[in-house]
């Protein structure tokens, strides 16, 4: 009995309180904020964009008949079948308008934030940790690129996820060892390699990792034989991509990006957004990175032994942020194939090395710290709004708003490029007469446009020609100068990459 109030004044301790401080309290209360926050941000502009092909595609590859869905795991040159086989479900129980079919990206847009805040909380130790859990979570949800992807219905917020878990399980299975820290690890990035393709390079960084973290070198060859049977369920892929990567005569319709130019695209995107801002709003950014390069440590190594220290976090960092486009740049050397969204599981890392540097400089002087992280932030807050209300996309929900009321019965809607009618027939699906237009690119195509477009018209009193992207098909104008010969152009109308003309046919003599 007597021993009774000791373990009483014991539970309410320091070390056994189950009251949180202060201090814990505002720490989470900031960061719920910050999700919700997040989450709202996404959401505000979930429509402001008109849907662009890739984000139809989703849609009709999600909706095609289930056989053909999962053929797709094993069919050359498909990206991503598993994202439309878990969206599947989804659009059947919340249908297919804009909100719904962009819904899932905003979610797991979110879902990024908690996660990210665990690493940067891991990374940067028990004095540092928190905070810095805080600030890369408040980062992250800021960050124009991310929340670009966020209101995109492709499955580039997935992929962030996914290697977020992925990277961490790995951590979790070098540090601990249990079976089902690597059961964990062997599900998420074995999932991961068919929400995208280029999911395969995190497993060199995994790789170099080993290297890199003296305490994890004891378990290298468990974490080799783990690499090594990831073999089997990336099997179904790697024929087709071996086979395409050197084939010479495949083309991806990428253009080849020196490495330079390369690794200042995915920094500029990755700061900026998808649109252009003066190069002195970059000067933040890499204020904050020479911090975390060249100041004197700001953490202290995290409760577990095996944990980095910042010798070891700055390492970390640095290879998830350089090693996969290094790798990207390497196969783009036989098959053309950069992309910057294709990089985007890379940008936590710069949100994490973004965070080390604001530790740093705090440590030096707080109010510079905190200057520089409000400066950063209002600007990516600010790019946020600019790409919400900019019409960026082509925009043939416009388009097809416009045509679709003023269209004759007698009417044809001639689409260039051909690609585009998926997805303006999904603002406009009625009953109507449509075709593709001629590919009028190369010999000998560009000398048949005019009998091709003379069959296609024929019987029909005018033409709503719709087009975007029409260098892709037409780069010398041969479809424009034969309505122009053929036909009088009575209406037109000019959106975002995206234009509609009606012209009305002569009758032949």
């Amino acid at each position: 009995m007597s021993s009774f109030p000791l373990r009483l004044r014991g539970l309410f301790s320091k070390k056994h309180s189950c009251i949180p401080s202060i201090r814990v309290f505002r720490q989470r209360l900031t960061l719920v904020i910050i999700l919700w926050g997040a989450w709202g941000w996404r959401l505000a502009g979930l429509t402001s964009q008109s849907l662009w092909r890739d984000e139809v595609d989703s849609l009709r590859f999600a909706t095609r008949a289930l056989p053909r869905v999962l053929a797709a795991f094993t069919r050359p040159g498909e990206n991503g079948p598993l994202y439309y086989l878990l969206l599947r479900p989804w659009l059947e129980a919340a249908g297919h308008s804009e909100f719904a079919l962009r819904f899932p990206s905003a979610w797991l847009g979110a879902l990024a934030i908690p996660l990210i805040y665990l690493w940067g909380k891991w990374l940067f130790g028990r004095r540092g940790g928190a905070w810095g859990g805080v600030i890369a979570a408040l980062l992250l949800a800021v960050n124009p690129y991310h929340l670009w992807y966020s209101q995109e219905a492709r499955m580039y917020t997935l992929i962030v996820v996914m290697i977020l878990f992925v990277l961490w399980w790995f951590k979790e299975a070098m540090e601990r060892g249990k079976w089902w820290h690597w059961a964990l690890w062997y599900g998420f990035i074995s999932l991961s390699f068919y929400i995208h393709v280029l999911a395969a390079l995190v497993l060199p960084l995994q790789a170099l990792w080993l290297i890199l973290v003296p305490a994890w070198r004891k378990r290298w060859l468990t974490a080799l034989a783990a690499l090594a049977l990831l073999a089997l369920p990336y099997l179904p892929l790697i024929g087709w991509q071996w086979a395409l990567l050197t084939d010479f005569n495949f083309r991806t319709g990428h253009a080849f990006t020196p490495l330079g130019r390369m690794l200042l695209t995915l920094f500029t995107v990755q700061v900026q957004g998808v649109l252009p801002a003066p190069g002195w709003t970059l000067a933040i950014p890499i204020f904050l990175l020479g911090g975390a390069f060249l100041l004197p440590a700001a953490t202290r190594p995290p409760r577990s032994a095996n944990a980095a220290n910042h010798r070891i976090a700055l390492a970390l960092l640095s290879t998830w942020w350089l090693l996969p486009p290094l790798l990207l740049y390497l196969i783009t050397l036989i098959t053309p194939l950069f992309t910057d969204r294709y990089m985007i599981w890379i940008l936590p890392a710069l949100v994490l090395l973004l965070t080390l540097g604001t530790l740093q400089l705090a440590r030096q002087n707080r109010w510079l710290a905190a200057g520089a992280l409000l400066l950063l932030v209002g600007f990516q807050l600010h790019q946020g709004w600019r790409q919400m209300t900019t019409p960026i996309k082509p925009d043939l929900r416009s388009a097809a708003a416009y045509v679709a009321p003023r269209r004759g019965p007698h009417d044809l809607t001639l689409f260039l490029m051909p690609y585009i009618r998926y997805t303006y027939r999904y603002y406009d699906p009625g009953d109507y007469p449509w075709a593709e237009a001629p590919y009028a690119n190369r010999q000998p195509d560009a000398s048949l446009v005019p009998r091709r477009l003379e069959e296609l018209t024929r019987g029909f009193a005018g033409v709503w020609l719709v087009e975007s992207e029409a260098a892709f098909y037409d780069r010398e104008g041969l479809i424009h100068a034969w309505f122009d010969a053929h036909a009088e152009l009575v209406d037109e109308a000019h959106f975002t990459h995206a234009d509609a003309y009606y012209y009305r046919l002569i009758p032949p003599e």
